[in-house]
């Protein structure tokens, strides 16, 4: 029995693994900048950081970091490391998952802006949690979420479906008409309206210039920047200020029809334009755990059903 324990012993100290208790060392040094804040992070000392990087060099033989005044940043060779030991450690954590006993909800983080989270997403969580047994912890944040350091499962974000090192799947292509009080219509007939009148009122951007740049071009004008256009970074905002006659508005359609429909707006007889934008479902490029695939099937569904 010894000789074979010996045997196998062997064979596990062929495999040419890194020294796996030393990684979270190196990983917090990258996330913070710094061996003292790495220090702090994980409640030691500064020797204990600089040691484990300064094995786990020595096993790589090649530095991870470059130091300068009193921080670090990671050579090309360390971030290449870095990127495939962070996913490493999140596979393994992610297939050790199912074996150990819950003591609770899977937790599910989730990453969305403040409009999604207000317009559409906080009305499906209780249905949700409920129905596949999750807790949804939400990071309500203009930011973009970082699959890299292991806080976010899924985030649902503005764009053309292009992030690095992620994978993303469509869940509303939005549909652009502009959108106006009767307030700033000051008893003009809607339909008498040509694109033209529309370029010289107010327009409200939802974070950039994009939607309304795309809609102007679609109707042979060139967007010019006024000194009365307004940009929010959050669209119900812009919802409200349109109904309050600050300027006018674009529709996203289908994703926040239900929320139009609360305001007193008057939608401005024009042909829909699609957006050169969409809302996608975005996740890590590696595999994830069943409950967080199940709630993504579930948002892809709850999307679906709006169209």
């Amino acid at each position: 029995m010894a000789k074979g324990s010996d045997v196998h012993m062997a064979h596990s100290n062929d495999l040419t693994l890194p020294p796996l208790s030393l990684l979270p060392a190196v990983l917090a040094a990258a996330r913070s900048g710094s061996f003292s804040a790495a220090a702090n992070e994980m409640d030691v000392t500064h020797s204990v950081i600089s040691r484990h990087v300064s094995q786990v060099e020595q096993w790589l033989g090649y530095d991870l970091f470059e130091r300068y005044g009193r921080g670090v940043r990671p050579t090309p060779d360390g971030q290449r490391f870095l990127r495939d030991a962070q996913c490493a450690i999140d596979l393994l954590s992610q297939g050790a998952q199912p074996w150990r006993k819950r003591r609770g909800p899977d937790v599910i983080k989730v990453s969305l802006l403040p409009s999604y989270a207000r317009i559409w997403f906080l009305a499906l969580v209780p249905d949700i949690e409920r129905d596949l047994d999750v807790r949804l912890e939400l990071e309500i944040s203009e930011r973009l979420a970082d699959f890299n350091d292991g806080q976010t499962d899924i985030a649902i974000r503005c764009g053309k479906g292009q992030w690095p090192g992620t994978k993303s799947s469509m869940l509303f292509s939005d549909q652009l008409i502009p959108l106006v009080s009767r307030r700033l219509l000051k008893g003009r007939d809607p339909g008498e309206l040509d694109a033209s009148d529309v370029a010289a009122m107010p327009l409200l951007h939802d974070s950039d210039t994009t939607g309304w740049r795309h809609w102007l071009d679609m109707q042979g004008i060139k967007f010019r920047q006024k000194p009365s256009d307004r940009r929010f970074e959050d669209y119900s905002v812009v919802l409200s200020a349109a109904e309050s006659g600050i300027g006018v508005a674009l529709t996203r359609l289908p994703f926040a029809r239900a929320t139009i429909a609360k305001h007193d707006l008057v939608t401005l007889p024009f042909a829909p334009v699609q957006s050169p934008l969409a809302t996608y479902l975005v996740q890590p490029a590696y595999e994830q755990r069943p409950a967080v695939r199940s709630v993504a099937e579930r948002l892809t569904h709850a999307a679906s059903a709006c169209k």
